[in-house]
Formats: C-alpha cells, sequence, structure tokens
C-alpha cells in the first residue's frame, strides 16, 4: 500500500530544490517526487517535515525493521555531566614545522581527508558551528582537496531522522558559500571540484542504522552524497561484531547482503571500528577494493581499534588502502598529549612493509571540539561504547588529543622523505590511493 501524500505544493517545491542541490534531478529527468514512496522518506525524515520515526519511515516505505539492526542510541547519558572545556590542551596549539618541499608535495597531490569526524551537534562548539567555515578554510590552505565528513555515528544518535538532521547541517553549511564546496559522488565529480578550487566533500555514517535493515536504502544514502559506511561501530549489530566483541563473530547473512548491496550501489565496504572476523568475511564477500578509513596497526599499538597483520593483508589483497588515524590514545599506548609524526611514521612505515605503499591513507579523525565527546567518554555510558578497562576515559580526560589534518599534514610528508619515501610515494599515501579505490568502486 502507497503512503498516504500529504506534501503542499510548497513542500514539493522545498523537497524539488533540495533534491536538486543533492544531485537527484538532471535536465531532462522525470522528478523524484513523482515516486510517492521516495517523496514520503525524505518528507519525514528531514528535508520538509524534519523529524518523524525511523519505525513509521521504513514500515510504510520500505517495509518493517528489525529492532536488532539497530544499536542503541548514547544521545544522552543518566544525569547532566559537566561538559568541560578541552579547546587549549597542548594538542591544539601545537606547531609541525614545514618545508616548502613539503608543502607543494601536499598541494600538488590528491590530498584526501577520510575522516573528518564534525558529528553533529556533539562535535562542534554548538549546534549553530560558527567554526565550520574556518575549518574548511584550513583544510584548503593546506591544501587537501577532499573530505570524507562524517556527520553522524551509530554511537550517538542512531535514528534514521537523527542521522538526516545531521546530515543537513552539512548541506545547510555547504549552501552557505557554494563558490567554496562541492558534494561529490565519482571522481569525476572530485577532478571538476579541483579545477573549479572547491573542497570536495562527500559523507560517511560510523555504523549501519542508517539503512534500518532494508538493504535497498543503501543506494538512497548513495545518492545522498555518501561514500562508504562503516559495517559496525565497536559492539555487535545486524551486520557482525564490532572490534570491541571479546566473541569476534563472524558476518551475518544480513551482513553477506548489505556487502552485495554496497557493490551493487558503488558503496565503499569500511571496516574501521569493525572486529576482525566480521572484517575478514566482509574482504571475502565484496567483489569490490574494502577500506578502512580511520585505523592504524595493532602491531604498533596493541588496542581494539587497530588492525591485525590479516586485516591489513586482506584489504590490501582486495586493492583497497588502510588509512591511519591520528588519535594519540589510539596510535600510542602511552596516550600523548602531543601526536608526534614519529608516532603516525611507525604506522605508515610499518604497513608499506607488510604490504606496500599503494595500499595506506590519511585519515586522522580529528574532531572540530572534544569538549562533549572527551567528556561522555568518561561517563558510564562512554565505557559501554569503548568498553576497555577505563583507558579511553583517560583519553578523554586529556581532551581526546588528535592533530587537525591541516595542522600535521606537511610535516608528515617530511617525516617520510627523510626515511627515503619520495615524492610519488607520499603523494599515494596522501589521497593517491584513495582516489584508485574510488576510480573502481564510485559507479
Amino acid at each position: 500500500m502507497e503512503p498516504k501524500d500529504n506534501t503542499t505544493e510548497k513542500d514539493s517545491a522545498m523537497m524539488e530544490s533540495a533534491l536538486s542541490e543533492l544531485g537527484h534531478v538532471s535536465e531532462g529527468d522525470a522528478s523524484p517526487v513523482e515516486n510517492p514512496a521516495r517523496r514520503f522518506f525524505f518528507q519525514q525524515v528531514g528535508l520538509v517535515s524534519c523529524g518523524f520515526a525511523a519505525e513509521a519511515i521504513m514500515s510504510k516505505v520500505f517495509g518493517v525493521a528489525h529492532a536488532s539492526d539497530l544499536v542503541p542510541t548514547y544521545s544522552t547519558v543518566r544525569g547532566t555531566p559537566e561538559i568541560k572545556d578541552y579547546s587549549n590542551i597542548p594538542q591544539r596549539t601545537h606547531k609541525y614545522p614545514a618545508s616548502n618541499q613539503a608543502k607543494e608535495i601536499v598541494h600538488s597531490s590528491m590530498t584526501m581527508e577520510t575522516l573528518f569526524s564534525g558529528i553533529w551537534p556533539d562535535q562542534w562548539s554548538s549546534p549553530e558551528a560558527p567554526e565550520f567555515h574556518d575549518e574548511m578554510d584550513r583544510l584548503m590552505a593546506a591544501g587537501i582537496k577532499v573530505i570524507a565528513a562524517c556527520p553522524s555515528a551509530d554511537s550517538l544518535d542512531s535514528s534514521v531522522a537523527g542521522i538526516m538532521r545531521s546530515l543537513m547541517f552539512y548541506l545547510n553549511k555547504i549552501y552557505e558559500r557554494p563558490n567554496k564546496y562541492k558534494i561529490v559522488r565519482t571522481t569525476k565529480d572530485i577532478d571538476e571540484a579541483i579545477k573549479e578550487k572547491k573542497l570536495g566533500i562527500f559523507f560517511t555514517h560510523q555504523g549501519t542504522a542508517l539503512f534500518n535493515g532494508d538493504i535497498d536504502m543503501v543506494g538512497v544514502w548513495r545518492q545522498m552524497g555518501y561514500g562508504y559506511c562503516l559495517l559496525a561501530y565497536n559492539q555487535r549489530n545486524a551486520v557482525g561484531d564490532g572490534c570491541f566483541e571479546e566473541a569476534n563473530g563472524p558476518l551475518t547473512a544480513y551482513g553477506k547482503k548489505l556487502i552485495d548491496s554496497y557493490n551493487r550501489y558503488g558503496m565503499i565496504v569500511d571496516v574501521s571500528h569493525t572486529g576482525e572476523r566480521t572484517s575478514l568475511d566482509a574482504i571475502e564477500r565484496s567483489r569490490q577494493p574494502v577500506v578502512s578509513s580511520h585505523s592504524v596497526a595493532k602491531a604498533i599499538a596493541d588496542y581494539q581499534r587497530s588492525h591485525s597483520d590479516a586485516v591489513i593483508k586482506a584489504i590490501a589483497q582486495s586493492g583497497g588502502v588502510c588509512s591511519i588515524n591520528a588519535v594519540g590514545a589510539f596510535v600510542d599506548l602511552s596516550n600523548p598529549d602531543i601526536v608526534t609524526t614519529d608516532i603516525l611514521f611507525r604506522h605508515i612505515d610499518y604497513i608499506v612493509n607488510l604490504v606496500g605503499i599503494d595500499h595506506v591513507g590519511f585519515g586522522t579523525d580529528y574532531v572540530p571540539n572534544t569538549n562533549i565527546s572527551a567528556t561522555l567518554i568518561q561517563t558510564p555510558e562512554g565505557q559501554e561504547i569503548f568498553p576497555d578497562g577505563g583507558y579511553s576515559a583517560a583519553m578523554g580526560a586529556k581532551g581526546v588529543p588528535t592533530p587537525a589534518p591541516y595542522q600535521i599534514v606537511a610535516a608528515l610528508v617530511d617525516k617520510m622523505l627523510e626515511n627515503g619515501y619520495s615524492e610519488v610515494d607520499c603523494g599515494k599515501f596522501l589521497g593517491g590511493n584513495m582516489y584508485r579505490v574510488m576510480q573502481e568502486v564510485w559507479t
């Protein structure tokens, strides 16, 4: 039965405009709102009406989703913790000197940030995020061409309506400066963004709650500019096990179908935060290259968020890329106050020696404002998401030290050059490798 159409003429016009901006409408195409199901989806989750329940959307449009397909929502915690100010921790003000040669390499390369973790609203100074455009300007000034912007994660608000609201925050910011930003869905879009001197932006979600049990929703989110999505976020879900699950379970039957859907719709499979066995199963299942957008080598930092040699090798054998993050406590078990280029280089060099220069990338997992994230990870609810005996709570107490990509990228290139890597090697690490994967998968 088709959903009841309550769309007014004004709503329809607004939706047409929004869908056109998202790239759904091209000259000569039939209007997307002529499809009642798709119109109902966008109306309900935010482009017009902003926020009905995900269960209503899925049951009325795409069939009933199962509760097991969703992870708990941690958008609120018991009590109201005092949000501390971590804006002036040593990492935030640290300077990384870099040579002109390194800066030029960054500017002349296909430099990408494969995980910019600006989850809305928690990882900005306020819901209005007045710092947004300044952050984007710094990225562009440093020579970064493309970012994977992360509006949302299963660990915070896993409702479809909440995820859409977070996406709308980014879309509104992008449309404030359309001469500066371009949503990219293909490598042709990336090339055009560079030619137009715009920052290319695609989206990612950390988890699979946005699909709400319907594998064909992958196609909807792909059209809205999502380039890859994690399979799990630390805990078990309907796809498989997260990296903190001791059982280390396999990819589920639903997970296999979801991988097939990723391949069908051109969504890159991302195994960051995912358990080892589920990751290996997913890589084996996928007919396309698989990536890890922000993980490091367990051999260097033996922590749950790191990848074993087996996973790194499987990613490489698929033709994919393992992008290193720069979160202090994840990359070095001393939980440093400042992440050095030496620390990050150890992971780069290890991965290169293990699988070759063609399979390593750059994805810092930088958070623009850590006040809420760092505070919440110290709460009992935060420790449910990162059940590591209090280690991540200690990281939170330091403000989750993580260098911004624009802060460290050129200095990291200098470190690679000092250790015998060529300019071509640096270009592959900076984004050339990930661009190659996008060329193959983003159809």
